[in-house]
This record gives C-alpha cells, sequence and structure tokens, in this order.
C-alpha cells in the first residue's frame, strides 16, 4: 500500500500511544479512520488531533470481546463502507515471575494481545477480502523474539501473535490472496505501558518496585511518532516482518545469532 489517501483503516489501541501517533499520521495523509479502544476518553482526546477534514469513526470496544469484535466490524462497514487497512495494535503488560503470576492475570494478557489480534483479523478479514491489496500489521514486540524474567504472560502472548501472523500469512499466500499480512516488533516505545501493567512482586517494597520501573523505562528509546513512522514505513515497503524503534534492528540479528544466550545480555 504506497499511498494512504481515501483509504479507510482501522486501529485498535488507538486512545493512546502507537496507536494515536497512527490514527494522527495516517489522517494528515488523508486516510479515513475507525478508531477503537477500551477507553472513551483517550479515544475522544485522540480525534481531536486529527483532521478535519477525514471521516473518524470512533468505537468503544473491549478486543476480547469476540461478540464486540464481531459488532465492531459491522458498524466499521455500515459507516465507512471498506477496510484498506487493519492494524491489531491493542495490548497490556504484565510484570511478574511465573511463580507468583495468578492465571486470572495471565489470561488478560493472552486474551487481550493474542485473541484481541485473532478478533481483529477473523471480523475484518472477510471484509478486507473485498479491498484492492489490502494490509494487516498485527502488532508484537521484540519480546516476541527473545525472552526476559518476569514476562512469562508477555513473552508468550507476543510470540503468539508472531506464530499466528507468519501461519496467516503463509495461508494467504497459499490461497492466492493479494493480501499484505506483516508483524510488527516494537523494542522499548516511550507510552504508558509499563506503567499501566500489572504487576505481581511480592518480594518487593513499593520503593523496590519504582526502582524497578525506572530501570524498565530507560529501555524506552524511541516515541511513539517514531514507532508510528516505522510501521507505515513497513507497510508502504510490504515488509512481512516490520522493525520499530532504536535497537530493534539489532536485537532482531542478535537474537538469531544467539537464540538461547541473548537474553542473559537483557537481565539487571
Amino acid at each position: 500500500m504506497k499511498n494512504f489517501n481515501n483509504k479507510v483503516a482501522v486501529i485498535t489501541g488507538a486512545g493512546s500511544g502507537i496507536g494515536r501517533a497512527l490514527a494522527i499520521q495516517l489522517s494528515t495523509q488523508g486516510c479515513h479512520l475507525a478508531l477503537a479502544d477500551i477507553n472513551r476518553a483517550g479515544l475522544d482526546e485522540t480525534k481531536t488531533l486529527l483532521r478535519s477534514d477525514v471521516t473518524v469513526s470512533l468505537h468503544c470496544v473491549d478486543v476480547a470481546n469476540w461478540q464486540a469484535m464481531q459488532l465492531f466490524a459491522s458498524d466499521v462497514v455500515s459507516q465507512h463502507g471498506q477496510v484498506n487497512l487493519l492494524i491489531n495494535n491493542a495490548g497490556v503488560a504484565l510484570g511478574a515471575l511465573f511463580k507468583d503470576a495468578s492465571l486470572e492475570d495471565m489470561r488478560w494478557v493472552m486474551d487481550i494481545n493474542y485473541w484481541g489480534v485473532v478478533h481483529g483479523c477473523k471480523a475484518f478479514g472477510p471484509i478486507m477480502a473485498q479491498s484492492e491489496r489490502g494490509c494487516i500489521v498485527n502488532v508484537s514486540s521484540v519480546f516476541g523474539l527473545f525472552t526476559v524474567p518476569t514476562q512469562t504472560a508477555y513473552c508468550s502472548s507476543k510470540f503468539a501473535v508472531r506464530g499466528f501472523t507468519d501461519a496467516l500469512r503463509h495461508e494467504a499466500e497459499f490461497l492466492g490472496k493479494d493480501m499484505h499480512i506483516a508483524c510488527a516488533f516494537p523494542s522499548g516505545i516511550k507510552t504508558s505501558i509499563a506503567k499501566n501493567a500489572r504487576r505481581t512482586a511480592v518480594e518487593q517494597s513499593p520503593e523496590e518496585a519504582e526502582e524497578a520501573l525506572a530501570k524498565t523505562e530507560a529501555w524506552f528509546w524511541t516515541t511513539a511518532d517514531e514507532a508510528a513512522s516505522d510501521i507505515l514505513t513497513g507497510v508502504r515497503k510490504r515488509k512481512v516482518r516490520i522493525k520499530v524503534g532504536k535497537g530493534s534492528n539489532v536485537m532482531d540479528y542478535l537474537s538469531r545469532l544467539l537464540p538461547v544466550k541473548f537474553s542473559l545480555f537483557l537481565r539487571p
């Protein structure tokens, strides 16, 4: 997809962070937008930052809810008539050692990060099949390339997104569909995902937890605007693996070169 003008893009997690930055950049290029988030106030704020001459619809949706996603897709078709670009971006995080993480919290991460992506592709895939040269971008993470301690749930969800996207792309090729399907791998992006993460750290004092968060955020080298630009550049170039943010290419290379030992370099 070389040009976004007069196209229709669906973005989940558009109430903040990368999703908001994607909406802003696409609107400046004349792209009409269907924006979803569970946070209505965030969506309203995003809309104030967009060009007034593009059509924008706001949808308060829990991507983990299949019925809600089906209704979302139906509403988008009613309001926009078509979908050319789908970016499954909504995501959450959980900071916990596996021994301390509750199954409820782990399911919460998988329901949003993985099943939210599946629901997006299932709900919008048939609609997009009617669009010429449509594109789906599923947002994984560099933690879908390698693993670190305290991120068992998050890494599992992002590896699942990566595997699902690869398989979906191969199926599209097998069926002869001209659909561009890509997986994006953001490195540390300056968003609120770490701050809003659920945490289970029974062995840490509040001060130690704050220090751990600060150490994590010290790895966040890339702004949401830069991340959005990387993703849209990847869409234009029809990349299937879109590396996002400073250091993501290096992390990808090293994780392939040293698949077992690479994670040791990232431990505190």
